[in-house]
């Protein structure tokens, strides 16, 4: 029995070698539901306008998964620059945000519960869905945004609301 044990520790560690492509980390397997094999070289990114539930001023960029479909996953980046503010708003499902470049100050809670951070590059927060929050830009910034779709957000003063307009605003 020793011996088996001695021929497993041999052989999984050159098994595993030969199944790491050269120079890289061995790939994960494909998430269940996933439609296609995505990889990203940031330096690529082909930046568009935000979507009109966001204020103006930014570029957006749905990495993986369609966000405004209901029933799976999405991944989008933001890229703001230092000011870019998003009013208070919660979403019906959990927000996972992750600061790729800048700093990002984040408003959390409501009520007696309200409390801030900054946030860093490299900086994670989870937002429950409901969790009311709202984002600013301290430098410009790039964040990824994941969760289950649709991606919605629902603004608490509707007056914050880009889809509603502004005062001076021409339809």
């Amino acid at each position: 029995m020793k011996f088996a044990h001695l021929f497993l520790l041999v052989l999984l560690p050159a098994a595993t070698a030969l199944a790491t492509p050269p120079g890289g980390e061995a790939s994960a397997p494909a998430a269940k539901g996933a439609s296609s094999h995505v990889m990203l070289d940031a330096s690529k990114i082909a930046w568009g306008d935000v979507p009109p539930f966001l204020p103006p001023g930014a570029q957006f960029k749905a990495i993986s998964g369609d966000p405004s479909k209901p029933g799976g996953m999405f991944v989008v980046r933001l890229k703001v620059p230092a000011g870019y503010r998003v009013p208070r708003h919660w979403h019906p499902n959990d927000e996972h945000v992750t600061i790729i470049e800048g700093t990002v100050k984040l408003d959390m809670g409501s009520g007696s519960d309200t409390h801030a951070s900054q946030l860093e590059a490299g900086d994670y927060v989870l937002l429950p869905a409901h969790m009311q929050h709202e984002a600013t830009a301290q430098t410009a910034a790039v964040v990824q945004i994941h969760g289950a779709s649709p991606f919605e957000i629902n603004y608490v003063d509707p007056k914050d609301d880009p889809r509603n307009g502004t005062p001076g605003d021409s339809d």
